[in-house]
């Protein structure tokens, strides 16, 4: 089998792949809300505790489980395929991963440290463990950082196509 009927046969099964998994999250979403949603909470009869949370949980799990797994074997293939080449096209590959990472975790430590500890009422109740208050200022933190980098790193791409366009046709001329 060639070369390209393989990259379609892997196309075509990831497609498949990703309808099944919007399927069956619509099915374990559709029946959570249209099945035994409404039941008070035993405790506190002005909540609600739904029938089928258990299963909501444990599907959630199992796509975290999932997620991670793709990634670590995502990592260990491109690790393996990769790990000889140092500069690709003039670029230095391994220098600018070997930051990247070490600027993420900076970032997570950095996140982590300026993360506030002040306890917080959660559903009438306060919660104050200290490392998990900041561990979820950590990644809040960390997640609006990336997504400044990305809009950064996207209008330094546009920025620099407009220039290249520009010297492209200077030089045209």
């Amino acid at each position: 089998m060639g070369m390209k009927k393989r990259k379609l046969k892997a196309w075509q099964m990831s497609t498949r792949l990703l309808y099944a998994m919007i399927g069956v999250t619509a099915v374990v979403f559709a029946l959570f809300y249209l099945v035994g949603y409404d039941m008070p909470y035993v405790f506190d009869p002005d909540y609600n505790a739904p029938l089928l949370t258990d299963i909501v949980l444990i599907f959630i799990y199992l796509m975290v489980v999932g997620a991670v797994g793709v990634l670590v074997f995502s990592l260990y293939k491109a690790a393996k395929i990769r790990s000889a080449e140092k500069v690709v096209n003039g670029i230095p590959v391994a220098r600018i991963k070997r930051w990247s990472a070490m600027a993420f975790v900076a970032m997570l430590v950095l996140a982590y440290v300026v993360g506030s500890a002040d306890p917080l009422s959660v559903n009438g109740k306060t919660f104050s463990d200290a490392m998990w208050l900041k561990v979820a200022d950590m990644f809040i933190y960390a997640v609006f950082a990336m997504l400044l980098a990305a809009v950064v790193a996207v209008a330094v791409s546009v920025g620099g196509s407009a220039m290249r366009r520009k010297n492209r046709k200077k030089e045209e001329k």
